[in-house]
């Protein structure tokens, strides 16, 4: 007699072959009202294929977990790439707006980069504020002679960012600042006036020292 693979099936399929019989395995699960069945099907090649309902239900909720934990994930890097793709164009648009209309960037920010690279080469064994304001001092100095309308942007834009910063953080500090300010206006025409005076009075003497020899040369 062959060896018999579904031996042990046989106290639930009297008869090979029937799509269903339901079997109770226990009491606990007889109270719940819960039934486990095995369904089996034959294939085109005669082989007996045997299947548990439970075991689909399981598998069939593991899919739709991966799924959804799927869904999530693909919607989540989605909205992280979509909002840094966002950023990096709004600061790239940004950036664009301290270019001078009628200037190139290539080549003339090589020649940048090179000059602040240079300074940071001259400054390599100095202390650590010396090596970081050194190649800015040479990117600036470059800057303003390779792209001077793009070095006045980046000047205001700078500019504009710290008195921002100042009316939002230091308001006091802003109006001593612009009291300073018109006091050394007033100080500077003072002084404009103060030279102008001189030499309109150097000019008077110099002409009435000319008129006064004139008279006397002519006396002669």
């Amino acid at each position: 007699m062959g060896r018999s693979f579904y031996s042990d099936e046989e106290d639930k399929f009297s008869v090979p072959g029937l799509p269903t019989v339901a079997h109770i395995e226990d009491a606990e699960t007889k109270e719940k009202g819960r039934a486990t069945s095995t369904e089996i099907t034959i294939n085109q090649f005669g082989n007996l294929i045997t299947s548990s309902p439970a075991l689909e239900g399981f598998v069939y909720k593991v899919r739709k977990n991966l799924e959804h934990y799927y869904d999530v994930a693909n919607e989540k890097y989605e909205f992280y790439t979509g909002t840094a793709k966002a950023h990096f164009n709004m600061t790239a648009s940004r950036l664009y707006e301290f270019k001078g209309e009628d200037e190139q960037l290539l080549p003339n920010g090589c020649s940048v980069l090179t000059a602040a690279l240079f300074g940071s080469i001259v400054a390599r064994n100095h202390s650590i504020p010396v090596r970081f304001f050194t190649p800015l001092f040479f990117g600036g100095v470059a800057l303003n002679y390779a792209l001077p309308q793009t070095y006045r942007n980046v000047a205001n834009g700078f500019q504009n960012l710290g008195l921002g910063i100042e009316n939002k953080y230091f308001p006091e500090f802003t109006k001593t600042r612009e009291e300073s300010v018109a006091q050394i206006k007033e100080f500077k025409n003072s002084v404009e006036n103060v030279q102008k005076d001189a030499w309109n009075g150097l000019v008077g003497v110099v002409a009435d020292t000319r008129k006064s020899i004139c008279g006397l040369v002519k006396k002669d």
